[in-house]
């Protein structure tokens, strides 16, 4: 089962109070009257509730399943981990703050500490929601 407390001692994890701060960042940068800001944000979370998904259910799954999908878990990942950038780009070109980018990646561009971003991502956006 899952222990926090070794999740937390590893290199490349990331404590829920550290992915409210990034989120919180990157929400203030979101410019709900800039459509392009909607677009690429909506990229962003479309892509983390796809890998998120399959990445839920891997726990669960035989080793043969996991053969079977693991290629796809992989190209969501890709597909998640590739809207990240241009979103940070286009936040800096019009002038918004986007620290959120690099206290997501802080020397460390982990495809797991990237990957829990996306639950932590959908995790606080369905909080927000309700």
């Amino acid at each position: 089962m899952f222990n926090h407390e070794e999740y937390l001692s590893k290199t490349d994890s990331m404590s829920f109070e550290e992915a409210i701060e990034i989120y919180n960042d990157l929400s203030k940068g979101i410019d709900l009257n800039d459509e392009t800001s909607i677009e690429l944000y909506s990229s962003l979370i479309k892509s983390a509730v796809k890998y998120v998904e399959i990445r839920n259910r891997w726990l669960y799954l035989s080793k043969e399943e996991k053969e079977v999908i693991d290629s796809t878990r992989t190209s969501l990942h890709n597909a998640y981990m590739s809207n990240l950038a241009p979103l940070s780009r286009y936040m800096q070109k019009v002038g918004k703050d986007v620290s959120w980018h690099e206290k997501l990646i802080s020397g460390n561009e982990s495809r797991k500490r990237l990957g829990d971003f996306a639950g932590y991502l959908l995790c606080i956006n369905s909080i927000v929601a309700r």
